[in-house]
Formats: structure tokens, sequence, C-alpha cells
């Protein structure tokens, strides 16, 4: 083993979180799902900060800025028609200090009255450690578009 490489042979990154903030950063992407999938505006607003700079981007609506924006955006989707899910093949946790992120990699799930439409997606999340509880600050999600 060289010294530039850790024990799985890989570089060694300062930004590699220990496994209990690994865990707590699945546990938040886990969350998010679980009440988007269930429809549930209040526990995905709870995840997030009660900052007004926070931000999502969705594959499908302009970019949202701040509670009014998330909170308007939710609104409507519980109301539509579709329910959306995801499962993950791959996710990678970083941080530094306070401020951690996570990139998952995986499959969307758009579930109607008519049948279900599967696809490739991404999810990426920004979260700030505050008073012992990581919380959103941003997330990004995707589809990406065959080359």
């Amino acid at each position: 083993m060289s010294p530039d490489t850790d024990l799985d042979g890989e570089a060694p990154s300062p930004t590699r979180p220990d496994a209990q903030t690994a865990a707590a950063l699945v546990g938040v992407l886990e969350s998010f799902c679980s009440a988007f999938k269930a429809r549930d505006a209040d526990a995905v607003i709870r995840l997030f900060a009660p900052d007004p700079d926070i931000v999502v981007v969705t594959s499908e609506e302009a970019l949202l800025r701040g509670p009014d924006d998330l909170r308007a955006f939710l609104r409507a989707y519980v109301r539509g028609p579709t329910t959306y899910s995801w499962t993950w093949d791959r996710r990678e946790v970083c941080t530094a200090g306070a401020v951690a992120w996570l990139v998952a990699e995986g499959t969307e799930t758009a579930a109607t009255e008519d049948g279900e439409r599967k696809h490739p997606y991404r999810m990426t999340l920004v979260c700030e450690r505050r008073d012992d509880r990581w919380l959103l600050m941003q997330i990004h999600g995707s589809s990406p578009h065959p080359g």
C-alpha cells in the first residue's frame, strides 16, 4: 500500500466523513424521499433550514428560492396526479466542517393512475449541521439525457 492511498486503494480524501456522519446524511436523503413519496409537505419542510435562502432545483420546475416557493411547489405536488419516488444505486457523502453534501444516482419513478414511468435520476443535497441536526440548504434533482 502506497502512502498516497487508503485501505480501499483510493487516494485519501480530506472530505470523506466518518461513518456516523455518512449515515446521518443518507438518513436525510431517505427522510426526504419518504416524505415526498408520502406527499407529506410538512415533513419535507421540516428537513430544511428555516432560512430565506434555501434552494431547490427540480428536473421539471423553475428554481425554487426560499420557503415560500418550496411550500407553493409542495402544495401543487400534493394536489397533483403524479407521485414521485426514488431508488438509489450509489450515494456519496462528503463534508467540510458543518457543511456536507451528498450525491445520489439511481432511478426515479413517476406513478399516475395510468401506470409508472422510470428513468435514471441524480440528486444532490447540501446540508448544514446545526444543533446536532443536519438541515437541508439545497437540493438539485436532474434526469441525465442519453448522450
